[in-house]
C-alpha cells in the first residue's frame, strides 16, 4: 500500500520542515504545494525531503489540494493523508487514520470535537459548529468537524470525487460528493494547537463563499 501525504502550505516556513519530518516517519513520499508563498517555504520543504510543486501565485487550498492529488494520483498512491502545513495537525497521529483505512473506511477525517479541544477561538468554533450542522441535516453527511483538513482517503475515493471550489470550501464540497457516491465516512479524534497562531482565513469572505455553495450543491 503506497501512502502519499500532500501538504497545502502557503508562507509556512516556521513549521513546514517539522511537519515533512513527522509526517515522512509514517508514509512513502510527502508532497508539499508551495501556494504562491513569498517566504521560504519552497526551499525549507524540499531540504526537508518533500516533493514540493510550486504555485506561482496564491490560488487557495483547493487548488492545492487538487494539485497534490493529481500528483500523487499519477504516482501511484493507493491512499492519500492530508494535514495542514503549520503543525496545527500533529503529523505523529498518521497511524491512526491508516488503521482506519485498513480496517473498514474509505474517508476518513480528523476530529477535533470528538474528545474536548482546548484553545479553539470562538468564532471558529461557532463557524464550524454551523458548518457541520448544515452538513448533517441537509445532506446527511456524518461527521462532527466538517472543516478539519487532516483526512485520509483511499485512491477509489478521489478517482470518482470531483471538486471545483479553489478554496477552503472544497473541504466541505468533498465531503458532500464522497457521501453522494457512497463512501463510507468516519472519524478519529485528533489533537490541535493554537497558541501564537494567526488564521489565514477571511471569515466574511468564506462564509459568504461556503453559503453560497451548499447553495449549488443543493441544486446539483
Amino acid at each position: 500500500m503506497k501512502v502519499v501525504c500532500v501538504i497545502p502550505a502557503f508562507n509556512e516556513e516556521q513549521y513546514i520542515c517539522d511537519v515533512v519530518k513527522g509526517a515522512k516517519q509514517f508514509v512513502d513520499v510527502v508532497v508539499v504545494v508551495d501556494d504562491g508563498s513569498i517566504d521560504n517555504t519552497y526551499n525549507k520543504a524540499k531540504e526537508c525531503g518533500a516533493v514540493v510543486l510550486k504555485h506561482e501565485k496564491n490560488l487557495g487550498k483547493g487548488a492545492a489540494l487538487r494539485t497534490g492529488f493529481q500528483y500523487a494520483m499519477e504516482n501511484g498512491a493507493d491512499v492519500i493523508v492530508t494535514l495542514d502545513g503549520d503543525m496545527q495537525h500533529n503529523p505523529l497521529e498518521i497511524p491512526k487514520f491508516l488503521e482506519k483505512i485498513r480496517e473498514e473506511a474509505d474517508l476518513v477525517i480528523g476530529s477535533r470535537f470528538l474528545e474536548k479541544v482546548k484553545g479553539m477561538p470562538l468564532q471558529r468554533r461557532l463557524s464550524n459548529f454551523i458548518t457541520t450542522k448544515i452538513l448533517n441535516k441537509v445532506f446527511n453527511v456524518p461527521v462532527t468537524d466538517s472543516q478539519s483538513g487532516f483526512r485520509a482517503f483511499k485512491r477509489k475515493v478521489l478517482e470518482k470525487v470531483t471538486f471545483k471550489d479553489n478554496r477552503y470550501g472544497a473541504e466541505t464540497e468533498i465531503l458532500i460528493e464522497a457521501k453522494r457516491k457512497g463512501f463510507n465516512i468516519v472519524e478519529v479524534p485528533i489533537s490541535v494547537r493554537y497558541e501564537g497562531q494567526k488564521s489565514k482565513i477571511r471569515p466574511v469572505r468564506e462564509t459568504f463563499s461556503w453559503i453560497w455553495l451548499i447553495i449549488k450543491k443543493c441544486f446539483d
